[in-house]
């Protein structure tokens, strides 16, 4: 189980639309980053690391990062496959720090998150049966250019903090719940989730997953900050538009009823939990 799948249960959908009150996008944001890649998520999940590499390379002194997911991919490799994720993560590590450092985005950095990228859907496919994959074939052109042009589109401001940046945060124990879940950013007070699609629509799923990710914190903080922020918004930013769509909770969170949704939550998330574990 994942927070994604959680929500989208009929019974925890049902209860999250009795809760809270989806509300709508004011306006549409123009295109400015039309797709070029044929494997718009690839990209998308390689857009996940870019931001964060410029989120630290904008937050000196106060970024803090995990483990990449991608590292993860590890413990499902062996023999050369192992060895050439290892090469991946190292090369990635060392083309994000120059970048961090000199801001210079090079053909090594959209090279390396791309890559990362393979990784990560390693991660995703490892329930059934893993993906055959070829971590150091070349990268798509394609590929790149897409990935280049939604960096050169990325408002720097969205992502400048004051006192708090943190890297695909996880929430605590809470995590646990749901059989794990991170967040892409978290930067002050604000929850940001990353979303690179062509239609920009905020719709009930979205909403679902960053409520669902704010109740976790509320269970067990984030990134394992204390004592814990306080979360007062919640956004995604829409990388082909490079709009970021900010949500203040107090818009939608009614903390008269607020509290029992937290109970049932957790009891849910456990129990869902526990059935997932169960062997057979």
């Amino acid at each position: 189980m994942s927070l994604t799948s959680f929500v989208d249960s009929t019974e925890v959908r049902r209860r999250f639309l009795e809760e809270f009150e989806k509300p709508g996008m004011e306006a549409t944001p123009d295109l400015l980053v039309p797709p070029i890649s044929n494997r718009p998520t690839h990209v998308g999940t390689a857009l996940d690391y870019l931001l964060r590499f410029s989120a630290r390379r904008l937050n000196p002194g106060i970024a803090q990062g995990r483990q990449w997911v991608a590292e993860s991919a590890l413990q499902f490799l062996s023999g050369s496959q192992k060895q050439d994720a290892e090469e991946v993560i190292e090369r990635a590590r060392n083309a994000s720090d120059e970048y961090v450092a000199t801001g210079e985005l090079t053909l090594e950095v959209l090279e390396s998150t791309l890559r990362l990228a393979r990784l990560d859907l390693v991660i995703r496919t490892r329930s059934n049966g893993g993906v055959d994959i070829n971590l150091l074939d070349p990268v798509q052109e394609e590929d790149v250019e897409d990935l280049r042009c939604l960096h050169e589109v990325i408002p720097e401001g969205y992502f400048r903090a004051d006192t708090l940046c943190l890297l695909n945060p996880t929430f605590g124990r809470a995590s646990a719940l749901v059989g794990g879940a991170d967040a892409d950013l978290f930067l002050d007070d604000t929850l940001i989730d990353i979303k690179t699609v062509r239609q920009p629509s905020f719709d009930r799923g979205m909403f679902n997953q960053l409520l669902g990710y704010y109740t976790l914190h509320i269970i067990g903080g984030v990134g394992g900050v204390e004592p814990k922020p306080t979360i007062q918004r919640i956004a995604v930013y829409f990388s082909r538009h490079a709009h970021l769509y900010v949500l203040p909770l107090k818009e939608v969170i009614d903390r008269s009823t607020y509290p029992d949704f937290v109970e049932w939550f957790a009891r849910e998330a456990m129990k869902r939990h526990a059935v997932s574990d169960t062997p057979g």
